[in-house]
């Protein structure tokens, strides 16, 4: 049986590798962000009026922004709620946008600051575990030998600050590059490979405490 060591040495600490546990994930990458040649015909369409543009526009980003939500707050009704607000201001601002290249980015984007806004309320609002309503790695892959290390890990994730949460399952779960990624937080390309490095050094850090701490036990 995996160990809690062993997952820690898991946790790269460079951009090209990748934890086995997350592979899966990676695979289910949000589609939206290769920036087909049709996406700029929808987005165009979508600011005259056309209804049709309009619903698919919505159906192609609405599965990578649900699952978005839902990791950062582990509440299918709450990931549905943000969803329909994302798209509510997607849509009222969709004059604003110029180019199609950048608009994959911006939907990301509002996404993740309607999850992060959500947390922040429900944090004011309601005495709840820290991990209940932090970060956490819904589509990591985990077998019946390792469905142990499940919230050790998630608890690692959801420890870290927003800023260094966001890139690390941008990057590692969701498998963005960090061009995307910078385009998608408005930061550096340098800026998230710096915060991912010290994402994963504080989740191996923190598991290799955790796992000398159940030793211990």
């Amino acid at each position: 049986m995996e160990s809690l060591e062993t997952l820690a040495l898991a946790v790269p600490v460079r951009d090209n590798i990748i934890p086995e546990a997350m592979a899966n994930a990676v695979r289910n990458r949000a589609q939206g962000l290769e920036g087909e040649p049709e996406l700029a015909g929808l987005i165009s369409a979508a600011q005259q009026g056309d209804q049709s543009a309009i619903e698919k526009l919505y159906h192609r980003f609405k599965t990578p922004v649900f699952n978005l939500a839902y990791r950062y707050t582990r509440d299918g009704a709450a990931a549905e709620d943000i969803l329909q607000d994302v798209f509510i201001k997607v849509f009222t601002h969709i004059d604003d946008i110029t180019s199609a290249a950048t608009f994959p980015a911006w939907v990301y984007r509002v996404a993740i600051n309607a999850s992060l806004s959500h947390l922040r309320t429900r944090n004011r609002h309601r005495m709840v575990p820290l991990a209940a309503i932090e970060g956490r790695l819904e589509e990591a892959s985990y077998d019946a030998d390792t469905s142990h290390l499940r919230k050790p890990l998630e608890d690692a994730v959801g420890t870290l600050s927003e800023r260094l949460r966001s890139v690390f399952l941008l990057h590692d779960v969701q498998g963005f590059k960090h061009e995307e990624i910078a385009g998608i937080l408005g930061c550096s390309t340098g800026t998230s490979k710096s915060y991912l490095f010290k994402a994963r050094m504080r989740i191996r850090k923190r598991l290799k405490i955790k796992a000398i701490e159940d030793s211990s036990c």
